[in-house]
């Protein structure tokens, strides 16, 4: 009697199910759910890869991608409606592929790369003379956050510098903002920077505008763009304003307002101005950036507030009995009185030294330094930076593991080419 495992078909590639067997209506309504970069990232995902970057890719996309591109409209492309992690990943292969696929050159108008930090500017070439593009943001950051981020990003103005050029030349341009990198305030990358700034404002006074709100002409408007930050135009809108209308000098009838956290300037209409309800505090910041305090619940700016990272909120110093925040550079970690003890907590001070940091910031003060600052910090940070160099070592065994397997299975694969090459050569 035969065995059962005789009886059973062998499952073949021809019988396994894929997502694209599905009908290409449906997919394209379950891709309307998804925010526009990734129903854009799914669209490229069913083209094959041979075809990414292909200069006619937008018309050899598969009708799945043809789908879910039709369906909606791309004049605004903003990488913030995303996960945070997968905007991290994205390479410029992906934003190529992106952008040729939703035809970017002749309908999009809004740009905003949130968070695409491993980015170095080449994907953005499908913008090449766009004169429909109006707003690009570079900053790669979300958009009530502060601009300086801790990651070094790849994006390079060497690269990005002509496509702008190559756009801001072009008759017709539409061009109406631009947000650099933080980054790109410093150095050489300065001086790339001023020298744009200067055909940008050229650019721009060619042009005949006039203020949204007092409808004042703006032609002798000298500096649409200054120190790397566009200036009276809203990030929002895109309306221009006259000096006579921005709230730069604390003018209570400014109906555009900077906000000195997110670096941006909103129209009222869009994003109103909040004054920080702190008393020896005069900040003017934008509604967006603006926390409230949980205890007394007043907002405030984030200079007069920090985020407890135990109870996930915001409190200012008269509500707290105790606080305090990491003394590491760039780090905003901080606790409140509320949740810390006196034992574990991730910011706490040193009785003895009176430093206070994160246990992510006293291992890396102790590598910098070679030695912890007291006996005290001593005995806590040794089990932590023992753990941490386990930690790499393990990741680093791994990673030998993986190349180890890689390299076996391609050893296999080789083999069994030459053992076929070999039959061949009998025969």
């Amino acid at each position: 009697m035969a065995s059962n495992s005789t009886n059973k078909r062998r499952r073949t590639a021809a019988d396994t199910l894929h997502i694209s067997d599905l009908p290409v209506g449906f997919i394209a309504d379950v891709s309307a759910y998804l925010p526009k970069p990734s129903r854009a990232i799914l669209a490229v995902a069913f083209t094959s890869s041979s075809l990414l970057q292909n200069n006619d890719l937008m018309h050899r996309l598969s009708p799945i991608s043809t789908a879910i591109i039709s369906a909606q409209q791309w004049d605004m492309l903003d990488f913030e409606d995303i996960n945070k992690e997968l905007a991290n990943k994205l390479t410029d292969d992906d934003i190529y592929a992106i952008l040729k696929s939703i035809n970017a050159h002749d309908v999009l108008k809004k740009l905003k790369l949130c968070g695409c930090i491993n980015i170095t500017g080449i994907g953005l070439n499908p913008l090449q003379g766009s004169v429909v593009l109006e707003q690009i943001d570079l900053s790669l950051v979300r958009k009530y956050e502060e601009p300086r981020i801790k990651s070094i990003p790849k994006i390079s103005h060497e690269t990005v510098m002509p496509i702008l050029d190559s756009i801001v030349s072009e008759n017709g341009c539409s061009l109406k903002h631009i947000v650099f990198p933080h980054i790109w305030r410093v150095g050489e990358r300065r001086e790339s920077v001023e020298s744009f700034q200067r055909r940008y404002n050229a650019m721009f006074r060619m042009k005949s505008n006039s203020c949204s709100h007092c409808n004042a002409n703006m032609r002798d408007h000298e500096y649409w763009m200054s120190g790397n930050v566009h200036c009276n135009v809203c990030y929002d809108c895109l309306k221009p304003f006259c000096e006579e209308c921005v709230d730069e000098l604390g003018l209570e009838n400014g109906i555009l307002t900077y906000c000195h956290y997110c670096e941006k300037d909103f129209c009222q209409d869009c994003v109103p101005r909040v004054q920080c309800a702190e008393r020896y505090c005069h900040e003017k910041i934008c509604s967006g950036c603006a926390e409230t305090c949980h205890v007394c619940e007043e907002r405030k700016c984030a200079n007069c507030l920090f985020y407890c990272e135990n109870c996930k909120r915001y409190h200012c110093a008269g509500c707290s009995s105790y606080y305090g925040s990491c003394e590491g550079i760039g780090c905003i970690k901080a606790h409140c009185g509320e949740c810390y003890d006196g034992k574990e907590c991730d910011v706490k001070p040193c009785e003895e030294c009176d430093t206070f940091y994160c246990s992510g910031c006293r291992v890396e003060k102790v590598k910098k330094d070679g030695m912890a600052s007291c006996r005290s910090c001593a005995a806590d940070i040794t089990p932590l930076v023992v753990a941490d160099e386990m930690n790499k070592l393990r990741k680093e065994n791994e990673e030998l593991r993986a190349k180890a397997a890689r390299d076996a299975e391609e050893k296999e694969a080789a083999e069994a080419k030459l053992e076929r090459i070999a039959l061949l050569t009998r025969v």
